[in-house]
Order: structure tokens, then C-alpha cells, then sequence
């Protein structure tokens, strides 16, 4: 009975109140009807959703960041509930209001809000990038002393921040103070993409795909979308950075981030797709429209080496590889490659002669390469003796022995001398000769052991 005693008071009080507020609200409408008497409906309509509407959502977002969570209990009779989630809605708040009225009205002043919020959830990632954000975004703001005054004393006392504080204060004090909002804007994701932080990688996409939002009209665009695609081939999303660079292509095709976006996606189409006559497509388009870029010595030999591996096509594999080396004579794969040469000339295309002048033009041009030209005269060398042409076949492991004397190849061409003459020509004397030059000038190695008894047994 005395619940609804007490309604039955209540009621009134509530309903002389909502009259009062009404009545107090008809000031306000005249103002505004007088304001916009002589506009028109869409010009009223606009007057009331730039400012009336702007100015009404951050009275609210006021209210609701002085809002405290409250205990559970009795509330007007009803049971009161916890304030579970109440941090988590006021950041969606504020960024509501940041997506629709960014970098106006009073953004600096919920992009602090929004600071605050994430230091209650004591998430520290999020804090340490609105920081820098507010620093680039908005250093003409009036509390811009305030939030990085808050920002300095939060960072010395904050445990988490002690491996980055010096840095961060650094980037806090040197944050662009002028120019266009794009450019800063820019300049923020630069500064946090620099930390190369697994745990601001998120942070990073997410402000990155916001920037592009805004901004896409804006040349550094291109730069935003490459560092995107090269976050998605960290996380071995291939599709989806492959997509990015083409976009990037797409968007920006004056962009100096062009050709790094072409031949990364003709990487992954012959690394990760498998799809490498498009692979070869990509990097000759490559090939054609950058001849000087750092890339292109890496692109001929991408297509080089599909050629080869890939597709089998051995004449073509040897003008490709041929295309490198000429082009490129210091490249690190540039004789590798002229191995390979002499390697499907000789086993493939069965032009022995041919073969034999690759690995010849290898010890004549990289004469300081001493593994790889040591490797070339074997090689022809064996060609020769395959063929029975034994004193050529000498010549060329003598050539090894003279031009890199005390080397493991050097003794390794005396050892094939020995046996040349020994088993193929029988000239024993020869044999001797050359088992005793390996005794004279690799006198502890075991074969030189190994050429005394050969010596002894040869003159029996």
C-alpha cells in the first residue's frame, strides 16, 4: 500500500518537471526559428546538424566522462545495476564522435577523453598512441600543455613505458607543431610505425586504414597502403597484401611506392602462388618500366631462374641468364648464374664446347672468385676427360693449380693429374711427377701419405 501511496506522489512531481523542461525548451526554438527565418529547410536542416547536434553530443560526452561507475542497489525502486562496461561504451563514444567530426569542433578535447579512458582500462598501447597522436594532431589546442603535462608525468611513473619513456618523451617534444593536418597526420603514423612494435601493429593498421579514410586523395597514401601490404606478408596474408599493392597501383600510379608494389607482387605470385608465368609477366613489366631501379638485377634473375626451375625452357633460361650477367656483371648471383650456364649447356643442350667456354669465361672474369672459378675449371676439365681429351683435361687442373696454388683445389686437380696420367695415358713418369709436387707442397696432409705408397708401388 505504500509503494503505490509513494507512486502516486511521484507521478506528479515527474510530470510538472518534464512541463517545466519543455517550457524552458521554447526559448531556444525561437532563437533558432529567428536565426533561420529567411533560410531555407535544407540551409535549417544543416544549422541544426553542424551545430546544434555537435554541440548537444559533446555536452553529452561531458557528462558521460565525469560519469562514475555506481553499485549495485535500489534505484527509484528497481533494483540498480553494476557499471560493467561503462569504460568500454565511452571509448566507443568518443570515437563515434572523432568518426564524424574529426579534426573540428572539439575533437582535441575528446581525443583526451578518449586518453583518459584507455588509462582507467590501463591499457597502455592504446594510451601511449593517443599520446603521440594528440602531440602531431593538435598542437594548436588549448589543453595540448595539459594532456602532454599529464602524458610526461604518467610516462615517468608507468612501469610499463619504462623500456620506451626516453624515446616517447623524445617524439612527445618534437612533434610537428605546423603544417597541413594530412601532413602531421602522416607524420604520427611514421613516428609509430618506426617503433616496429608486434603489440602496436594493431593500433598501427587500424589508424592507417583511418588515415586512408580521410585522406586518400593525398600522395603519402601510397606509403600508408605499403606498409599495410607489408604487415599482411608478416602475417602471411598473401592474398590480401597482394590485393593492397595492386590497389596501391591502382590509386597511385605516379607514386614512387609503384615499383616497389609491382615487384613485390610478382614475388608472390612466384613464391607463394606459384603462378609464375604471371610472375614473369609482372617482372618484365617491371623490367620495362624501372630499367633503373635497385630491383631490377633481382627481377632478371627471378625470370632467369622461372625459365629454368620452373619451366624447363633451357634456351631461354640461358639468354636470361646471359641478360644478367652482361647487364650486371657485380651482382651476387651474377656467376652462379653463369655456372648454371655452363651447367645446361653441358647436361641439357649437350654443347660441350660451348659449356667448357662458359666455365672458362668464369675464371677469366671473377679470377679473385677463388671457389667459383676453381669450380669452373674442374667442371670443364671433366667435360674433357668425359670426352677422352685428356691433355686439355690436364691443362685445365693445371690451370687451377697455378693460379691458386696451396688451395684444396689446387691439390685436388694434382691428385686427378696423377691419376690421368697414371690410368688413362700410362705414363708413369708423369704419375710420379705430380704425386711428388703433392708431397712437396702439401707435405702434413694425408695425401701426402697416400702419394709416397702410390710412388712405391709405381716403381716396382
Amino acid at each position: 500500500m505504500r509503494d503505490i501511496e509513494m507512486r502516486l506522489i511521484f507521478i506528479p512531481i515527474i510530470i510538472l518537471t518534464a512541463t517545466i523542461v519543455i517550457a524552458g525548451a521554447f526559448p531556444i526554438q525561437q532563437a533558432l526559428n529567428n536565426q533561420t527565418k529567411s533560410s531555407s529547410p535544407k540551409q535549417r536542416q544543416a544549422v541544426i546538424a553542424t551545430k546544434t547536434i555537435e554541440n548537444a553530443y559533446f555536452d553529452f560526452l561531458k557528462a558521460l566522462h565525469e560519469e562514475k561507475p555506481m553499485k549495485g542497489g535500489k534505484l527509484l525502486g528497481r533494483l540498480g545495476l553494476t557499471s560493467k562496461g561503462l569504460s568500454s561504451y565511452k571509448i566507443k563514444e568518443y570515437n563515434s564522435y572523432l568518426a564524424s567530426y574529426f579534426p573540428k569542433a572539439s575533437s582535441d578535447h575528446v581525443q583526451m577523453f578518449l586518453i583518459e579512458s584507455y588509462i582507467v582500462e590501463k591499457k597502455w598501447d592504446e594510451v601511449q598512441i593517443g599520446l603521440l597522436k594528440f602531440a602531431c594532431l593538435y598542437p594548436n589546442s588549448s589543453i595540448y600543455k595539459k594532456v602532454l603535462d599529464n602524458g610526461y608525468t604518467l610516462l615517468q611513473e608507468e612501469k610499463y613505458f619504462s623500456s620506451v619513456r626516453d624515446k616517447l618523451i623524445t617524439l612527445l617534444n618534437d612533434a610537428p607543431k605546423t603544417g597541413k593536418i594530412h601532413s602531421r597526420y602522416f607524420d604520427f603514423l611514421a613516428v609509430v610505425h618506426g617503433f616496429k612494435d608486434k603489440r602496436l601493429k594493431s593500433i598501427f593498421e587500424r589508424e592507417s586504414w583511418e588515415f586512408l579514410k580521410l585522406y586518400s586523395n593525398r600522395s603519402s597514401g601510397s606509403t600508408v597502403l605499403m606498409w599495410l601490404a607489408q604487415i599482411e606478408q608478416e602475417n602471411s596474408a598473401f592474398h590480401p597484401a597482394v590485393m593492397i599493392y595492386e590497389k596501391l597501383m591502382t590509386l597511385y600510379p605516379a607514386s614512387q611506392d609503384y615499383a616497389a608494389a609491382l615487384y613485390q607482387v610478382a614475388m608472390l605470385k612466384q613464391e607463394k602462388f606459384s603462378d609464375y608465368n604471371e610472375a614473369t609477366v609482372s617482372f618484365r613489366k617491371f623490367l620495362k618500366q624501372f630499367p633503373e631501379h635497385n630491383y631490377v638485377a633481382h627481377a632478371q634473375y627471378r625470370i632467369a631462374t622461372m625459365a629454368d626451375k620452373n619451366f624447363s625452357d633451357w634456351s631461354t633460361a640461358v639468354e636470361e641468364y646471359e641478360k644478367l650477367v652482361t647487364k650486371h656483371p657485380t651482382f651476387k648471383y651474377s656467376v652462379p648464374s653463369l655456372l648454371r650456364v655452363g651447367e645446361i649447356q653441358a647436361t641439357k643442350l649437350k654443347l660441350k664446347e660451348q659449356a667448357i667456354s662458359t666455365y672458362n669465361r668464369v675464371a677469366a672474369e671473377y679470377p679473385d672468385s677463388t671457389l667459383q672459378a676453381t669450380e669452373a675449371l674442374q667442371r670443364s676439365a671433366k667435360l674433357y676427360q668425359k670426352a677422352k681429351e685428356y691433355e686439355e683435361a690436364i691443362h685445365q687442373y693445371m690451370a687451377i693449380h697455378d693460379n691458386y696454388p696451396g688451395t684444396d683445389g689446387a691439390l685436388k686437380s694434382l691428385k686427378e693429374c696423377a691419376t690421368i696420367y697414371e690410368k688413362k695415358m700410362k705414363q708413369k713418369d708423369k704419375a710420379v711427377e705430380m704425386l711428388n709436387t703433392i708431397i712437396k707442397e702439401f707435405p702434413e696432409s694425408k695425401d701426402a701419405k697416400r702419394a709416397e705408397k702410390r710412388i712405391k708401388k709405381l716403381n716396382k
